[in-house]
């Protein structure tokens, strides 16, 4: 048998191709060591002998596509076979109560020593203070682990069995030299599905269309998935999107599993189209620039090895296109900026069983389980034969974290301004293996006003890439790569960004952020930990009266809305009101003792240490400044009955965000209602009803006229309406006219042509139908002027973070006295509304304060200034709530839940609804 050393000093065999990435990757790793090993061809994993003990499928791999019930029963069986040599551990629960596992799979002398390894991969990670002896030492006895992750969409469906087959393959496979060699010198970790409630609707959906035979038109039901398709887990989140956010027990999970592990190479393996072939890194431009030059040349050497294994068996595959390496919430960038080579792997998917490509040819799913599982083994085996070299650059990635003393070099966030927000913050970035710390001070830190506690990260530490790339407000895109995107776009061609350009999380939960350039201040600070629950604020002493609920963030709002649930009367201020020294803004919830349950003392005191939020007592109702609670600007609150529009015409990340965010984090209950049955409803039983997001289509076509007509006797007879993103462009359609917005086109762009009247006979024949006025054309600059599209709509934003600026007297726009960011993606920017015709309760910043995060095209960042983001309107006893950019979107703008909040809870109570 080969040793790890013998492996790793084999450098013998290396051909031409791989001389660039041989010295960039050697470069990268910052040593004097031979150049990386490229392994000796070996015989196809294809034709290998198995060992017949060991268990297998009914079927043959990609003969059929396995539950993910069944995917985790066979993991467990083979793990029961062989227990020296493969371990599973549960590593997170769906929402539908799904197990999700991980397979750890190596040579019998590794499983034996898990706990050794995995203390000895959390040493490297930290090798602050470690002497370099003493790294090498570990480095040479420790196998790194290469982590392959699949199908975290439920219906990208062939990665799920390749996973099988590559665990299957390891312990059954004889005498085959690539299983031996990754065995023995490296940890494969196989998590076979990590979306098992999105597969699960995928793999109902397909069953229940397959026929006699696998049907290979694109059309066919077994391809076509109803609303909402398997791609997302039962909350609908794209979990591809939520690694530092975190909402999702399923995200969780992962995190958790991989900071016990630290991989040193990380496979995110997802499907694409069936046209396509096969996509392997290098990923495309634009690179976060949190990552490392040996992490690219790393990417190019994994990437050779994969092709060469490709070119044998005859696969066609892609590289540096489409899929960036750009947003940190990938299942490949977050590892990546933990110090891992993370990459993504897209198979054309057949999305069933068969599936015929354009060019006539016809793609099965034992291809793609094939295809997926060649490139399984290829990362392994590459990793096995570098595995010193892995390790130490993964070790020095880190350790240059540590020393980096760049700027910006340290982050302060909260210190007065959104305190639950601040508190949930630094347990969310402390989860993710990132060192934060409390302090308390009164002054200036870091350029941000601090009153009280408040947190700081020190980029100066292991995870510190990491945290740069969550907190920093400028993520730089490279100007060769931007000034592309501006030829792009006047050539008429789409940009080439793949996700939004901006993310720094204390913007997005409106925490307020300071960044150190130098070393930040000595002070004394406690690290956080990220499951102590958040300290209530109570003060009890006199409560005869009762309490007061400031309303300053979304903890407020959450004690407010489980008080109404235990049918504990409450009442809202329209105005600030003073009492003593202390002024309450407007939105606080007044809960009177008369009237109340007799224990009102202990309910608010048990669901204020549950959540970490504010009460107040109230001696007696007297207030020094602003309205009595009498007076009626302090409204009635009640706990709403909520319904959201479903199905078709929605979009489902935009639906389950919002439901997500309602009922997970505030416990508000939602009833969703088909868009076919919303038209017929009796709604008079809802405060509230929302309208998401939308896709395709939209409620034009899922609603009509006829559920119009229905939303506005809704709204009319006292209900809210409240419309997110495409929701609110459907109610501002003039042939809907629930609200007055209307959309804008690109400021300068020609007058559309007149709509077109039907062609019949009687307009032909009398003149000469498509002639125009003849024009001369002076220059380039006049035809590109003439060539322009007329009533072109804004260019469509990537996405990023813009600054909201409030109007200190709507109720919309009750906890945002210093305004807020929102993410503002797509073409959609309306003009403003007049007074009298709704209420601007959040505007767009002026245009030299508008950028808070990320790229805005120069033209739009102009026409988006003073532009409105949140109206209302009275509509009969009821109001219409409009949001022009989806403030659920990923359930990621925490900052902004007090918005949705706000339209749910306080809405209500401007109603002129008979109760």
């Amino acid at each position: 048998m080969t040793t790890p050393r013998e492996i790793s000093r084999n450098w013998t065999g290396l051909i031409a191709p791989f001389a660039l990435a041989i010295g960039l990757f050697a470069c990268g790793a910052g040593s004097q060591e031979p150049p990386p090993a490229l392994p000796d061809p070996a015989p196809s994993p294809l034709d290998a002998a198995y060992d017949p003990a060991v268990p297998i499928l009914p079927y043959a791999f990609g003969e059929e596509i396995t539950t993910p019930e069944a995917a985790v029963a066979y993991v467990r069986e083979l793990a029961a076979f062989a227990p020296e040599r493969m371990r599973v551990f549960d590593y997170a629960e769906s929402w539908q109560g799904r197990p999700l596992v991980y397979a750890v799979i190596g040579s019998e002398a590794n499983i034996a020593r898990l706990d050794e390894i995995q203390r000895n991969l959390a040493q490297l990670a930290d090798p602050r203070g470690f002497p370099a002896a003493e790294r090498d030492r570990l480095i040479a006895e420790t196998p790194p682990v290469v982590w392959l992750s699949y199908s975290v969409h439920g219906d990208e469906i062939t990665p799920v069995d390749s996973g099988l087959w590559t665990a299957y393959h390891l312990l059954a496979a004889r005498g085959d030299a690539v299983a031996e060699a990754i065995l023995d010198n490296v940890l494969v970790v196989i998590d076979p599905a990590q979306n098992p409630d999105g597969r699960a609707r995928f793999v109902h959906s397909f069953e229940s269309a397959h026929g006699l035979q696998p049907d290979p038109l694109r059309f066919a039901a077994e391809h076509d998935q109803p609303w909402p398709g398997g791609r997302f887990n039962h909350y609908l989140f794209d979990m591809n999107r939520d690694w530092f956010v975190m909402t999702q027990p399923e995200t969780q999970g992962r995190v958790r599993a991989m900071l016990n592990w630290f991989p040193v190479v990380v496979v995110d393996s997802h499907e694409m189209g069936g046209d396509s072939s096969y996509y392997f890194a290098p990923a495309a431009e634009p690179f976060n620039p949190q990552l490392s030059t040996g992490q690219r040349a790393a990417q190019d050497l994994i990437g050779r090895n994969n092709a060469r294994w490709f070119d044998r068996m005859g696969f066609a595959y892609f590289t540096r296109e489409v899929f960036d390496a750009f947003y940190p919430g990938y299942g490949d960038m977050w590892p990546a900026l933990h110090g891992a080579i993370a990459m993504t792997y897209e198979q054309g998917s057949p999305r069933g069983l068969v599936w015929r490509r354009m060019d006539g040819s016809e793609l099965t799913y034992a291809d793609g389980v094939t295809q997926n599982f060649i490139a399984s083994l290829s990362t392994a085996e590459i990793v096995a034969h570098n595995r010193e070299r892995f390790l130490r650059d993964f070790m020095e990635y880190r350790a240059a974290a540590a020393s980096d003393r760049s700027g910006p070099r340290a982050f302060v966030f909260g210190g007065g301004v959104n305190r639950w927000g601040a508190e949930r913050l630094a347990r969310l970035l402390a989860a993710q293996g990132i060192e934060v710390s409390r302090f308390s001070t009164a002054g200036r830190v870091c350029g941000l006003d601090v009153d009280g506690e408040a947190f700081i990260v020190d980029a100066a530490q292991p995870a510190g890439r990491l945290a740069r790339a969550l907190l920093a407000t400028d993520i730089p895109l490279p100007r060769d790569f931007m000034a592309e995107q501006e030829r792009r776009r006047a050539a008429g061609l789409g940009h080439e960004l793949y996700d939004i350009t901006a993310w720094s999380l204390p913007v997005m939960f409106n925490t307020g952020l300071g960044q150190c350039a130098g070393a930040p201040p000595r002070m004394d600070a406690t690290p956080v930990d990220p499951a102590a629950p958040i300290a209530p604020r109570l003060d009890v002493d006199d409560a005869a009266f009762g309490y007061a609920i400031p309303w300053t963030d979304g903890g407020q709002a959450a004690l407010a809305a489980a008080l109404l649930a235990e049918g504990v009367a409450a009442r809202t201020s329209n105005l600030d009101f003073r009492i003593g020294n202390r002024v309450f803004p407007r939105g606080t919830v007044i809960v009177p003792r008369a009237g109340a349950p007799e224990n009102l003392d202990a309910i608010v005191r048990r669901h204020a240490e549950s959540i970490g939020a504010e009460a107040v007592s109230l001696a007696s109702s007297w207030v020094d400044e602003g309205p009595n609670f009498g007076s009626d600007n302090v409204r009635p609150m009640r706990a709403p009955r909520i319904a959201m529009a479903w199905d078709e015409g929605v979009s489902p990340i935009s639906a389950g965000a919002a439901r997500f965010i309602l009922e997970r984090r505030y416990g508000l209950p939602v009833t969703v209602i088909r868009t076919r049955t919303l038209t017929r409803a009796d709604l008079s039983g809802f405060d509230v009803v929302i309208l998401p997001d939308t896709r395709g289509p939209g409620y034009a076509s899922a609603l009509g006229s006829g559920g119009a007509a229905a939303l506005r006797r809704f709204a009319e007879g006292g209900g809210v309406l409240v419309a997110l993103g495409g929701g609110a462009r459907w109610l501002a359609d003039p042939c809907v006219d629930l609200i007055p917005l209307r959309r804008e086109r690109a400021a300068g762009s020609a007058e559309p042509p007149p709509a077109a009247a039907g062609c019949n006979e009687s307009s032909g024949g009398g003149g000469r139908p498509g002639v125009v006025t003849g024009s001369e054309i002076a220059d380039v600059a006049a035809l590109a002027a003439a060539m322009a599209p007329r009533g072109a709509m804004p260019d469509s934003e990537p996405g990023a973070l813009l600054r909201l600026e409030a109007d200190p007297d709507a109720w919309l726009s009750a906890g945002f006295q210093n305004g807020a960011a929102a993410l503002a993606h797509g073409a959609d920017i309306y003009a403003p509304v007049p007074r009298g015709e709704a209420v601007t309760a959040l505007r767009f910043a002026g245009p030299d304060n508008l950028v808070a995060a990320g790229h805005v095209w120069a033209e739009n960042r102009r026409q988006f200034a003073f532009k409105p983001y949140a109206i209302s309107r009275s509509l009969g006893a009821g109001q219409v709530v409009a949001i022009t950019h989806d403030p659920a979107a990923r359930a990621f703008q925490e900052g902004l839940d007090l918005l949705l909040l706000n339209a749910v809870l306080l809405g209500p109570a401007q109603s002129g609804r008979l109760r």
